[in-house]
């Protein structure tokens, strides 16, 4: 665990978009660390180093990288930091009557079927894989934001603290009748791998489906120096014992982990 500069501390990378009107823009540093954090950029740098692999990080900082990159382009960074934003030419979003369009494929056309997946050892065209469903008394655990709250990082901020507190958990309202909860009774939850969270008030809702329930992430401190937030509702993050992997871009699916309710807190 490294400690990182928030992003009112930091450079982020050039914001460029991808609209007609074309623009590059910033985030820079309005305050500074008010400790030992370090961007995520000297941490990438500092640690391809030690891999060896310092040539994939020829900049002294990330200032000097956003710099080099902003040049390339006719630019500098003392000119963006000075206006803020710099504005390019209009360019088309779309193809342009009478021009044939060409994309990025061994055809040059859209392809349904693809020769490069066949080759690697894929389905040329993708096949719908079932998801597993959840055993009999269990559940899909789904998880997500808040608007309050930004990920774990808010939960002790005394103003949005206010505004939400801890977590709950999301059930159907006809399997919540079915089990006897009520809105703000409190239970555990317990996935197929024996984990149990812990308690976590009930939110009898008929905006979930009845085989899922869902939670805020960020909740369920273990930490007792966190007074504040000190096991205020449940983690999503314990309970997700299993994943799914794409074997095409390496993603994971963390949505396949099911859980039943332990009724006595």
């Amino acid at each position: 665990m490294l400690p990182e500069s928030v992003y009112l501390e930091r450079y982020d990378d050039l914001n460029t978009s991808p609209f007609r009107e074309g623009f590059v823009g910033i985030r820079q540093p309005v305050v500074e660390e008010s400790n030992d954090q370090k961007p995520n950029s000297r941490m990438a740098k500092k640690l391809g180093e030690k891999l060896g692999l310092g040539a994939y990080f020829p900049w002294n900082d990330i200032e000097e990288y956003l710099d080099t990159r902003l040049k390339l382009a006719g630019h500098s960074l003392v000119e963006l930091k000075e206006k803020g934003i710099i504005k390019g030419p209009e360019q088309p979003i779309y193809f342009e009557d009478g021009v044939e369009p060409e994309f990025y494929t061994p055809s040059g056309k859209i392809e349904f079927y693809s020769t490069q997946l066949a080759e690697a050892g894929f389905d040329p065209v993708p096949k719908f894989t079932k998801h597993p469903e959840p055993p009999a008394g269990y559940f899909r655990l789904l998880y997500g934001r808040a608007p309050v709250h930004t990920f774990s990082k808010t939960q002790s901020n005394p103003l949005l603290r206010d505004m939400m507190s801890e977590n709950e958990i999301w059930i159907n309202a006809d399997i919540a009748e079915q089990y006897g909860l009520k809105q703000g009774d409190k239970i555990k939850l317990k996935n197929v791998d024996g984990v149990v969270s812990d308690g976590i008030k009930v939110k009898a809702t008929e905006r979930i489906r009845p085989d899922c329930v869902y939670m805020i992430h960020g909740f369920g401190q273990k930490s007792r120096q966190l007074r504040s937030t000190y096991k205020k509702g449940a983690s999503d993050a314990e309970l997700i014992t299993q994943y799914k992997t794409d074997p095409l871009m390496g993603g994971t699916g963390m949505n396949v982990n099911f859980v039943t309710f332990e009724m006595e807190v």
